[in-house]
């Protein structure tokens, strides 16, 4: 049986939702087609930008947020310093699902939501939500942790490589200068990110 987007909220709104007005937005969307389109159901939120979670009674989550905006994260090599930074571009969160209804009358991108449940995730949600990507998976979450610090390892040789050579350049040493960029090629080359 294929799911469809106005099955899934409609079967959703069948019990007592935490935000009383979120049954109403939900209708609004079934019969609005355009916005319909723009839904992409997700099994979480976190780390993905333009997300609406809407839960039911009984859930520990907030009953109802539409959350627009990205969030980025990236590193940054300050006075040889490597600092972490964010940018983020997210408007203030809507809880009210009223004032929502407008905010995504004018929405253009695709929108996140996630339905959450006061008891088991039913087969047919499951059916329709996609994975959250930006989580890996619990088995390889091990894994995972391991790539990234290699990857923060790479990143950082490379940044110290990159300051042999500057120095290297600076004072006129050959043999500094070509062991280092030799190394520094061969860690870019290594590094999943571009340098």
């Amino acid at each position: 049986m294929v799911i469809h987007k106005e099955y899934a909220l409609r079967r959703f709104c069948e019990v007592p939702l935490k935000h009383e007005l979120s049954k109403c937005l939900l209708e609004k969307i079934c019969v609005h087609p355009a916005l319909l389109k723009k839904l992409v159901f997700v099994t979480s939120r976190e780390y993905l930008s333009n997300t609406m979670v809407v839960s039911q009674m009984g859930t520990a989550d907030v009953g109802f947020e539409l959350q627009l905006g990205s969030e980025s994260e990236y590193l940054t090599l300050v006075n040889g310093d490597l600092r972490r930074e964010k940018q983020q571009t997210r408007e203030a969160p809507i809880q009210d699902p009223l004032k929502a209804w407008d905010v995504l009358l004018d929405f253009n991108g695709i929108l996140h939501v996630q339905l959450v449940f006061k008891e088991e995730t039913p087969d047919w949600y499951e059916e329709i939500a996609v994975p959250n990507e930006a989580i890996p998976p619990a088995a390889l979450a091990a894994g995972y942790s391991a790539f990234i610090r290699e990857q923060v390892d790479l990143i950082l040789w490379a940044i110290t490589l990159k300051g042999q050579i500057d120095e290297a350049l600076r004072t006129r040493d050959e043999e500094l200068f070509v062991k280092s960029v030799r190394l520094y090629k061969e860690v870019c080359h290594s590094c999943f990110w571009t340098l």
